[in-house]
C-alpha cells in the first residue's frame, strides 16, 4: 500500500499555487499584449495615413514639394507611393504651365507677362542699380508677311529673337512684347555702355533665311535709362515706347534715347508712321533694287490697286516680283534706257517720266512717275518711285504744267 508523507502536502500546495499564479500572470500579460498590439498597429497606420493627409493639404495649398517614403507593402504604403508620384507629375505640369504662361511659344523668349515679372523683380531687388529699357520694332513686318507669307514672318521674328540674345547677352532680360515688338532690359548697365551696345545692334546687318533665300530686314529702336531713382516699370515702358515712335516718325531703321522733349510731340502725329502713310497715300509707291532687272522690295496698297490686283500676292505673281514687269512691254525698253541715262547724268536728284503700265485685267494705263535712286543700308542702291495715273493728273493740271518725258 502507498503512504503519503503529510509533511510535504503544504509544500506541494505552495508550488502548485505559485505555478497557477505564474500561469495566471502569463495569461494576463498575453491578454494585455494581445489587446495593445492592435492599438499599436492602428496608431502606426494612423500616423502613416496622417502623413498622406498632410501631404494632400500641402498640394492643395500649392506646395508640390512633398516627400513620402513609405515602402511598406500594404495598402497605405501603395497609397503613399502613388500620391508621391502624382504630386511629382502635378509639380512638373505646374512648372511647365508657369513656363508657358511667361514665355513666347514662337521665339522661346519671355512674353509680356514674363517681361513684366522679370523686370519688376529685378527693380525691386536692385533699386539703386542702373540699367536701360529698350523697345524694338521690326520694320515693315506686315510687308514681309504680305510678300513672303506668315511662315516667313515667323522666321524673321525667331531670327530677331536670336540676334537679340546674341547681341545683348543671355544674362539680360529679353522678351517679345507682342506682334513684331520686342523688349530688352539691360541690367547693371551705365548709359555709355547701353548706347554702345544698342548702336552696334542697330548698325548690324540683319537677315533671315526662308525657303532657301536670304532676306534683309531692319529694326527701329527706342530706349530709356534707369538711374536707380525708383522709376516705375510703367513709366519706363512709356519712355522707351515714346522714343521708339520718335524713331519711326523719322523714317525707322535707327535708334534714339528718350528725352523729355519727346513728350511734346503730338501723339496723333506719332500715330502716322510709315505703314499708315503708305497704306493711305493716294499715290502708288514702288521700291525696287537699282538693277536692270531689280526685284520689287516694297509696294503700297494704291500701287496694287493701280495694277488692278486684289492683294500683294496677286501683284507679285503678276509682276513675277520684278520692277520692269510693271511697265507695259511697249514702253519697257524705252523706260529702262531713260532711267539709266537720267541716273548717270544726275544721280542725286529726282527724275520724272511717263509710260504705260499693263494691268492684271488686261488694260493699259498711262502713268506719270517721279523717282530717285538712293542708298539703303540693307539693300544697297534702290529706286524709290511714286506713280499717278495720267488721266487723274490731267484733271488737276494744264498741259503747260505736265512734265515732258
Amino acid at each position: 500500500m502507498n503512504f503519503i508523507d503529510l509533511r510535504q502536502v503544504e509544500q506541494i500546495y505552495d508550488r502548485t499555487h505559485k505555478a497557477f499564479m505564474q500561469m495566471g500572470f502569463g495569461l494576463v500579460a498575453v491578454c494585455i499584449l494581445a489587446s495593445l498590439l492592435p492599438l499599436y498597429m492602428i496608431s502606426r497606420l494612423s500616423e502613416r495615413l496622417q502623413l498622406v493627409i498632410e501631404a494632400a493639404k500641402e498640394v492643395g495649398e500649392g506646395n508640390y514639394d512633398v516627400k513620402l517614403h513609405d515602402m511598406h507593402p500594404d495598402d497605405i504604403g501603395e497609397l503613399s507611393r502613388n500620391f508621391q508620384a502624382m504630386a511629382e507629375k502635378v509639380a512638373a505640369a505646374q512648372e511647365n504651365l508657369t513656363y508657358m504662361s511667361q514665355h513666347d511659344a514662337l521665339t522661346g523668349i519671355l512674353n509680356r507677362m514674363g517681361l513684366d515679372k522679370e523686370v519688376a523683380d529685378w527693380l525691386k531687388a536692385h533699386p539703386a542699380s542702373h540699367g536701360a529699357l529698350v523697345s524694338l520694332d521690326l520694320d515693315g513686318f506686315k510687308f514681309i508677311n504680305d510678300l513672303h507669307g506668315h511662315m516667313a514672318g515667323d522666321e524673321a521674328l525667331r531670327t530677331l529673337a536670336k540676334d537679340l540674345i546674341e547681341s545683348f547677352g543671355h544674362d539680360q532680360i529679353i522678351g517679345r512684347n507682342g506682334g513684331d515688338e520686342f523688349v530688352v532690359f539691360m541690367k547693371d548697365t551705365e548709359p555709355e555702355q547701353a548706347e554702345k551696345v544698342i548702336k552696334a545692334f542697330s548698325n548690324k546687318v540683319k537677315t533671315f533665311t526662308y525657303d532657301g533665300e536670304i532676306h534683309a530686314f531692319s529694326v527701329s529702336i527706342g530706349y530709356t535709362l534707369y538711374k536707380g531713382d525708383g522709376m516705375t516699370l510703367s513709366r519706363l515702358f512709356h519712355q522707351s515706347d515714346t522714343a521708339l515712335y520718335a524713331v519711326k516718325l523719322r523714317g525707322r531703321n535707327h535708334y534714339r534715347a528718350y528725352d523729355a522733349t519727346m513728350e511734346n510731340l503730338n501723339r496723333t502725329s506719332l500715330g502716322f508712321n510709315l505703314e499708315t502713310i503708305t497704306k493711305n497715300l493716294p499715290l502708288g509707291l514702288l521700291v525696287s533694287e537699282a538693277k536692270p532687272h531689280g526685284k520689287i522690295l516694297f509696294v503700297n496698297k494704291t500701287m496694287v490697286e493701280m495694277l488692278e490686283c486684289r492683294n500683294i500676292h496677286e501683284f507679285m505673281e503678276f509682276t513675277q516680283g520684278y520692277a520692269p514687269n510693271v511697265v507695259c512691254t511697249c514702253d519697257r525698253e524705252r523706260m529702262t534706257k531713260m532711267v539709266w541715262e537720267q541716273s548717270a547724268r544726275e544721280p542725286d536728284r529726282p527724275h520724272c517720266m511717263s509710260y504705260s503700265i499693263h494691268t492684271a485685267k488686261g488694260l493699259d494705263k498711262r502713268v506719270f512717275a517721279i523717282w530717285r535712286m538712293a542708298d539703303n543700308p540693307n539693300y544697297g542702291e534702290v529706286f524709290y518711285a511714286t506713280l499717278m495715273e495720267a488721266s487723274f493728273l490731267r484733271e488737276l493740271t494744264s498741259d503747260d504744267g505736265e512734265c515732258k518725258a
